[in-house]
């Protein structure tokens, strides 16, 4: 009996041995298995971080170009600039691509060796984005020293910096018209933009003092002083260029609020006389709620319509934002109104609600472009490189398929929008 208790105990002691094995090694699988999950999560978090460092220098490289270019032909002309706007429009064809190669790394994240491919080649065109660039910024650097001597310069500079003071007041007026007419969020950047002239201005004739005939600074300290005043002129010019880009765009807003306001009167009617045609409760409930929306909106436009003609007691508006009230309101009323609508009244409404949706979207691309500014993350830029698109889609469609441009420059304002957040946040 002793021998056969032995024995059963070494069999269990055995079968106990063999499930810690059978364990340990089990667990070691899982470990591995994660071990290899993780790395190929890592890798394409590796490739995608280096793709949009890539994107994001390749874009603000171009914007400093365009920048440069505008700045060359202040200062030497458009015929001299010639080459360089060559090479800018060559650097946009890249930078498109890198967006275009950026799209499909997001769209399939666990491509592998074909992301891999296509974030080496964002990163060569990145590099040959800044070769390009780079070599026409420094021929115009060096044509700025050599081209003509400080006297010449500084007779142009204060010829330019006397036309720029003109217009700083005439810009003033205006941007202060514009404040009585509309809420200071509507204006964006324009806001402040006659102060941040004036300050660059005042700047700008500082360096030219400083630069005067009989300063004792050396001649390269004097043309590099030059040099500064003419770029603080410049962007002085550039803030005094938005608040006259800002009331297009507002008057704009206010011609296509008063458009979308006529249709959505026209809508009303169409939708009260559906009301009773309903083919039941529930239908004529939801075209009954849309009319209440609709009438709130029109109120509020009306009230900002009312401010724009001028009349007194009525507070500053967001035409963008009225807009984007009242257009929402006649989607309400359209999609009650779906069913009993033919396809010519749908193509009718599209080509009616087109040009609301057209400048309220330009008007949220700006904001994002204005957003981004040098800091956005290459999220936030393929976004509004997405709404670009969108909108450039949209303007084709519109002749041959109305409703499908209508969809895409709503698609376009939802890029947009979400290209503002994610530089903002």
């Amino acid at each position: 009996m002793e021998l056969i208790g032995g024995a059963i105990s070494a069999i269990i002691a055995a079968g106990g041995t063999l499930l810690v094995v059978t364990a340990a090694v089990l667990i070691g699988g899982i470990v591995v298995v994660a071990r290899r999950r993780t790395r190929p999560a890592q890798v394409e978090a590796g490739i995608r971080r280096r793709a949009g460092s890539a994107l994001v220098r390749a874009d603000d490289r171009l914007a400093e170009g365009e920048a440069d270019v505008e700045f060359a032909v202040a200062q030497f002309g458009e015929r001299a600039a010639q080459d360089y706007r060559a090479a800018l429009r060559r650097a946009q064809t890249d930078r498109d691509e890198i967006f275009r190669l950026h799209r499909m790394i997001d769209d399939d994240p666990g491509a592998g060796l074909a992301n891999r491919e296509r974030a080496d080649r964002i990163v060569m065109l990145a590099d040959r984005i800044e070769r390009l660039l780079d070599e026409q910024a420094g021929a115009f650097r060096q044509r700025r020293s050599l081209e003509s001597t400080a006297p010449e310069r500084l007779d142009r500079l204060r010829t330019r910096i006397a036309e720029a003071r003109a217009r700083l007041a005439t810009a003033t007026t205006q941007r202060d018209a514009l404040l009585e007419q509309h809420a200071r969020t509507a204006l964006g950047p324009a806001v402040d933009a006659p102060e941040r002239a004036a300050r660059a201005l005042d700047r700008a004739e500082g360096q030219a003092a400083d630069a005067a005939p009989g300063s004792t600074a050396p001649a390269s300290s004097v043309m590099a002083t030059i040099a500064e005043a003419e770029r603080l002129l410049f962007s002085a010019e550039e803030a005094l260029e938005q608040v006259d880009a800002t009331a297009a765009r507002l008057a704009d807003a206010v011609a296509a609020l008063d458009a979308l306001r006529a249709d959505a009167r026209a809508a009303r009617t169409e939708a009260l006389a559906a009301v009773d045609a309903a083919p039941d409760g529930d239908t004529g409930a939801a075209i009954t709620a849309a009319i209440a929306e609709l009438d709130a909106a029109l109120a509020s436009a009306g009230a900002a319509a009312g401010r724009d003609a001028g009349r007194a007691g009525d507070a500053p508006t967001d035409p963008l934002e009225q807009l984007d009230e009242l257009r929402q309101a006649m989607d309400a009323v359209e999609l009650a109104l779906a069913s009993s609508r033919t396809q010519a009244q749908r193509l009718a409404h599209a080509r009616e609600a087109y040009h609301a949706a057209r400048v309220q979207t330009e008007a949220q691309v700006l904001a994002a472009r204005d957003a981004i500014g040098q800091r956005g993350s290459a999220g936030a830029r393929a976004r509004l490189e997405e709404a670009v698109d969108e909108l450039r889609a949209s303007r084709s469609l519109l002749d041959t398929d109305p409703v499908g441009a209508l969809d895409a420059v709503r698609r376009a304002l939802t890029h947009a929008r979400d290209a503002e957040v994610l530089a903002r946040y």
